[in-house]
Formats: structure tokens, sequence, C-alpha cells
């Protein structure tokens, strides 16, 4: 009997015994458990705040990105306003220019139109006196050369100023630049052509210096 109940007490101690490691496995199995169950919900918030952060990030990123681009375009109307002035401001400066020179060609030639006119009657004289030399028939006498050489040489000067003489012998009557001083009927020839340049006509680019009078064909 004796035996039999210190067989059962240390049975009993030994189920205490593992009782007791059982309940302190237990634990120690919570406390790992829940120190993992921590370090994931650390982790876990270390990961939303760094997503958080990243994603926060990403927006003003966006948002910066769009405001530039707003900026950007506003800048780019602004360089299209600019270029826009500066090609109205060459055009202006252009036309200014063609007009400016334009002006004072005309002004070149109205005051070489108004000389010319001074020198017309000294070109008439000099034709006249080569006329003269011609019935005379002494258009080889050397006086007569001379006379002819300084013609020559003073209309190559007036052409050379942009001078151009109106001789329309055998074209038709312009009433633009002629004058009708007489008419004549003439077989063969139709009529409103010019028959004899009575007096030649001077022009300077659009400036009428003086008509040519001349006889015309009328039937």
């Amino acid at each position: 009997m004796g035996r039999k109940d210190n067989n059962e007490s240390n049975g009993s101690n030994d189920d205490g015994a593992k009782n007791k490691q059982g309940k302190k496995g237990d634990g120690e199995e919570r406390k790992t458990f829940k120190k993992y169950r921590d370090l994931s919900k650390s982790l876990e918030k270390k990961w939303f705040k760094k997503e958080s952060k990243k994603k926060l990030a990403i927006e003003e990123l966006e948002e910066e990105i769009e405001l530039l681009g707003k900026q950007l375009d506003d800048y780019k109307k602004i360089e299209d306003d600019y270029l826009d002035r500066v090609k109205r401001l060459q055009a202006d400066y252009d036309n200014y220019r063609k007009r400016t020179l334009k002006e004072q060609l005309e002004h070149i030639k109205s005051a070489n139109k108004e000389l010319i006119e001074k020198l017309l009657p000294v070109i008439d004289s000099f034709e006249h006196a080569l006329e003269v030399g011609k019935d005379l028939k002494s258009a080889d006498d050397e006086f007569c050369k001379g006379v002819n050489m300084i013609y020559g040489k003073l209309i190559d000067v007036l052409k050379g100023e942009g001078i151009e003489i109106i001789n329309p012998k055998g074209e038709e009557f312009n009433p633009h630049l002629c004058e009708a001083a007489v008419t004549e009927a003439k077989d063969n020839v139709s009529e409103g052509i010019v028959l004899e340049v009575l007096r030649k006509g001077y022009k300077i680019g659009n400036f009428l210096i003086r008509p040519a009078v001349v006889k015309v064909c009328k039937k």
C-alpha cells in the first residue's frame, strides 16, 4: 500500500510538472506569436507609411508637372505674341522703308524732270542745227561733226539718268505720250499711225516731261 501511494504521488507530481511545462510552452508560444504579430503590424504600418509618402510624393510631382505644363503653355502664348509683334513690326518697317525709298526716287525723278525741262530747248537747238547742217549738205564739215558729237554725248548722259526719248514714228498714235499737231491722209498707211515726229518727247519713269508732237495719218 505504501509503495502504491508513493507511485501515485510520484505520478501526480510528474503530471503536474508536465502541465506546468505545457503551460510554460504555451506561454512562450503566445509571446512569440505576439512578438511576430507586433512585428508584422509594425512592418505593415511602416510599409503603409512609406507607400503613403510615396503616393503623396507622386501626387505632388504630378501637380508640379501639371503646373509646369500650364506655365509652359502660358510662356508659349507669350512667345507667340512677341513673335507676332516682331513680325508685324518687321512688316511695318519694310513697308515704311519701301515707301520712303519710293518717295525718294519719285522726288529725284521730279527734280530730274524739272532739270530736263530746262535742257529741252538746248536739245531742240542742237537737233535744229543738225537738221540745218544736213539741208546745207555740210554734215561732213568738221564743225557739224563736233556739234553732232556733243549732241550724242548729251543724249547719252540723259539716257544714263533714266530719260527716255519718245520718237514714235511708224507707231500707233498714243494720246498719253503724243500730241497730234497735224493730220494727213496717206495711201498704204493705216489710220492712226504716226507719219512724222515734229518734236521729240521725253519721259522719266512714269513722269511725262514733254509729249511728242507728231503728224498722224487720218483717212
